[in-house]
C-alpha cells in the first residue's frame, strides 16, 4: 500500500474529513504548520516533507511506525534530489537536507556549509550515539572535546555524538558533506 493511500484510509477509518485533520493540525501546531491544500496533495500521492507526515500522524493519533507499517516506506525508499522529505536551516550559511528514509534507525543528512558557516554546538543524549561525516567537496573542521580535525574532500570522521561538537567551514569554497547519525536523533 502506498503511504498516501494509508493516510487516507486511516483518516476515513477514524471518520474524519481532510478539513478535520487540518483543524487538528492547526490546534496542535498553529495555522502555518501545514496547509489544507498540502493535505489534499498528500492524499493524492504528492510527496511531501517528512515534517508534514509527522504532523498528520499527530493529528490522527498514530505513531510514525504505525503509519509506515505496510507501506512502501516500511522497507525502503528511494529519495530523489527534487523529492527530499525534509530540510532545515541551521543559520544563513548552513543548510541540511534529510536523505534517509524515516523508517530507518539512522538519520542521514546532506549538509551544506557556505564559507565561514558553522553549526551550533550539538550533543546527542547520553548513550551509544554515533556520528559519521564524509566530506564530498570543500573542507570541514570538526571540533569536539579539546580536539580539532580538518577534513578535506573524501575524508571522513566518526565519533560518539554524545560528546559536544560542532562543525565549521573555514575554507573559501562551499563544503558539502554527508552526516550519518545512529540511532537517529534530531
Amino acid at each position: 500500500m502506498k503511504l498516501h493511500e494509508k493516510i487516507k484510509k486511516m483518516r476515513e477509518d477514524l471518520g474524519l474529513t481532510i478539513r478535520e485533520v487540518y483543524d487538528r493540525c492547526v490546534t496542535v501546531f498553529g495555522d502555518k504548520a501545514i496547509s489544507y491544500r498540502t493535505l489534499q496533495r498528500i492524499e493524492r500521492g504528492k510527496i511531501s516533507k517528512f515534517s508534514s507526515i509527522l504532523k498528520i500522524c499527530c493529528a490522527l493519533g498514530v505513531s510514525l511506525e504505525e503509519m509506515l507499517q505496510g507501506t512502501e516506506l516500511e522497507q525502503s525508499l528511494v529519495i530523489r534530489k527534487k523529492e527530499r522529505l525534509d530540510e532545515y536551516t541551521y543559520n544563513e550559511k548552513v543548510h541540511a537536507s534529510v536523505v534517509s528514509s524515516p523508517s530507518r534507525s539512522f538519520l542521514a543528512l546532506e549538509l551544506t556549509l557556505e564559507p565561514k558557516g558553522k553549526t551550533q554546538i550539538e550533543k546527542s543524549p547520553e548513550g551509544n550515539f554515533e556520528k559519521w561525516i564524509f566530506v564530498i567537496e570543500g573542507e570541514l573542521t570538526c571540533y569536539f572535546k579539546d580536539e580539532k580535525h580538518l577534513l578535506k574532500s573524501k575524508d571522513s570522521i566518526s565519533f560518539n555524538s554524545s560528546i559536544p561538537h560542532h562543525l565549521e567551514n573555514n575554507g573559501k569554497k562551499t563544503c558539502i558533506c554527508t552526516v550519518l547519525q545512529n540511532p537517529k536523533h534530531f
